[in-house]
Parts: structure tokens; sequence; C-alpha cells
């Protein structure tokens, strides 16, 4: 099975061409500057030189993207955007428009200011480096990606909460990190980024199935690729992706999930959050407690096995050394020989069991 994944988060986009047929060290892979970085510095240039912009496209990650365009506000510019690009800044549209955005369908009369297109996943130029490099790619049978989506949030609702929410539901229907990857015809309406992504692949990809993944699943799924997790697969797991933006916990036992945490890595010291990780897997937890203040809250769908009953504590991510010379002893995945596979191996796994791979 071929299979192209593509990572995308907040530092980097991580590509594997993984192919069945070789040996997984073989199969071609790049490390790349995450999109909404470089879309970050187009909106800088335009915004420097044009009093208005207007931002339509695809929805794409916020982060620095998103950073850049409220900067542009405060700047004194004026922002147009189209729906679809504005969820890229908050997926309710009436919280959009309250930081002095307008939502257009196109650009007003008598405009006179930069467009742009946002589009995180235009994989024409990969593509034509992958075949220079002399990889077939008309015989893929999948694409796929991973993207973080907060979720759309109801009125009066945090975000950061809504996203734990869509993933608790989820889970409760089934409790293995593989649910959380969607075939582009069944990614819920509630997930724009998402939603914005499956079309993205379809569009250039019409003869290959295509997925679609949150980047933290996507991560832990990843995790059980490397040896030594695998190995322990079946007893009792604390798998974490310390990433650039965000850091997941999740607690597993016998490939389930019991537990899920989740916060800003930027506010978590190293010790303070081992502490706080003992406490969760000994079920001590609550998603009120002031130690989860700002990040994106916690939740149990069972009874964990206690920080004593682990069989591994495995830490993933670019920032995963903040964890290093804490009480915790871990282990730092790699699989495929490479931690920085550890999202589109998590992609690999998502495809081959949905369509028997």
């Amino acid at each position: 099975m071929k299979i192209l994944a593509v990572d995308i988060g907040v530092g980097t986009q991580d590509m594997l061409l993984y192919d069945s047929r070789r040996e997984l060290e073989n199969c071609s892979r790049l490390i790349l500057p995450s999109p909404t970085r470089l879309l970050s510095s187009r909106v800088e240039r335009a915004a420097a030189g044009a009093e208005e912009l207007f931002l339509s496209g695809h929805t794409v990650g916020g982060g620095p993207f998103s950073r850049a365009v409220k900067r542009a506000l405060a700047a004194g510019r004026k922002v147009y955007m189209t729906p679809e690009a504005a969820r890229s800044i908050r997926n309710n549209l009436a919280d959009v428009a309250s930081l002095g955005i307008t939502i257009a369908d196109a650009p007003p009369p008598g405009f006179g200011g930069e467009k742009l297109a946002p589009d995180e996943l235009d994989l024409r130029p990969l593509c034509d480096f992958l075949r220079l490099a002399g990889e077939d790619l008309a015989d893929l049978d999948a694409v796929a990606a991973a993207v973080q989506d907060h979720g759309a949030y109801r009125a009066g609702e945090s975000n950061r909460k809504a996203r734990l929410r869509h993933m608790r539901e989820a889970l409760l229907e089934d409790p293995r990190p593989l649910a959380l990857a969607y075939p582009a015809d069944e990614v819920p309406e509630a997930f724009p980024r998402m939603l914005s992504a499956a079309r993205r692949l379809r569009e250039q990809f019409p003869s290959s199935r295509a997925l679609v993944m949150d980047t933290s699943p996507a991560a832990v799924a990843g995790c059980l690729a490397d040896t030594r997790v695998a190995e322990r697969a079946a007893g009792n797991l604390l798998l974490v992706n310390a990433g650039n933006g965000h850091t997941l916990a999740c607690i597993l036992s016998g490939g389930r999930v019991v537990g899920l945490l989740e916060h800003h890595t930027k506010r978590l010291e190293g010790g303070a959050f081992a502490s706080y990780l003992e406490r969760f897997c000994d079920g001590e937890a609550r998603d009120e407690d002031p130690f989860m203040a700002g990040g994106h809250g916690l939740f149990y769908l069972g009874e964990p096995p206690g920080m004593a009953n682990l069989d591994l504590v495995a830490v993933t991510g670019p920032r995963r050394n903040f964890l290093q010379g804490t009480a915790l002893d871990v282990y730092h995945p790699a699989p495929g020989g490479d931690m920085m596979m550890t999202g589109p191996l998590g992609l690999v796994a998502a495809v081959r069991d949905r369509w028997n791979g």
C-alpha cells in the first residue's frame, strides 16, 4: 500500500511517502517549515505595503498566521476575509467579526489593496519534488493529512473546551485513538479545518482515498508504531505529545483511551507537569483544577491504572525534552528511526486500519 501522509503542525510540516513494499527506513520523507509560518510572512509583507487586505482561500492553521492578521488590524489595516478563510482565526464567525475583520464573499467596490488566498495543503510543489527525486505518485492508494482543529463551539463556550468535548464524544463511541481519524467524506461538520483539508486532498488526488485526522491523536497513534511501545500496547501506557503549540497526554489501557489531557506547551514547566501527570494517571486530576486554567482540559473515560501500574511513559514531539530530568522515567519513541515521523506514521496506521491495508 502506498500512502502520502502529511502532518501539519505549528513549527513544521512532516511528510512521509509510505510504501509497504519497502523497508520503512527507505521510504521518502521530508521536514519543512509549517505553512502557517510561511502564510504569516506573506500577511506581514502585504500589510506593509497596503492599507487593505482581502483573504480568501481555505481554512488553515491559525497560530502565526492568525497573529499576523491581528497585527495588521492593530496597525490600522482594513481586513476582509471570506467565511472559509475567517475560520482560520476562530471557528465562530461572530467572534472573528468582533475583532474588526469584515466577513465578505468578495472585495468591496473600489478595493485597491492586497489579495491573498491562504492554502496549507497545496501539495503540487511537494509532488513535483518527489517526482524529480524518482518517486512515482500515479499509484497512490491513499493520501492523508493531520491538522489541528478546535472544532465549532457554542455561543459562550470556550473553543478550547469544545475541542476536548468533540474528542470525548467520538471516543465514547470508539475508545481507540484511531477513532479520531475520518475518511474525507465522513468528516463531521463541527471541524471546519479538517473539512477544508479533506476537500483539498480530494481536489488534488481524485483517484486516491483520502483521510484526515487531528495532529494530537495522530501522534498518539504514531507512538504505537515504535517497536518498544508496540510491545507494551496491550498494557498500560502514558503517551505524551509535546508539540510546539500544545501538549497532549493520553492514558491507554489495553489499547483503549481511558484518559486524555491537553494544555498549551508554553504554559507548562517540566517538573510541575510531571507531578500533575502522576495525579492524572492516579485518577485525581480534574478539569477545573487551577493547573488546567488556560489549558484545553481533561477527561476520563474509565478508571485509570495509576502511575505505579504503567508499563511505559512515552514522550514524543519537538518539545519532548522538557520532561527530561523530572521524576518521570520517560522513553522517546522514534518510529521508523525518526521522532518527526510519529504524526505521519499515525496517519499511515489510520489509513491501514480503515481500509485494511
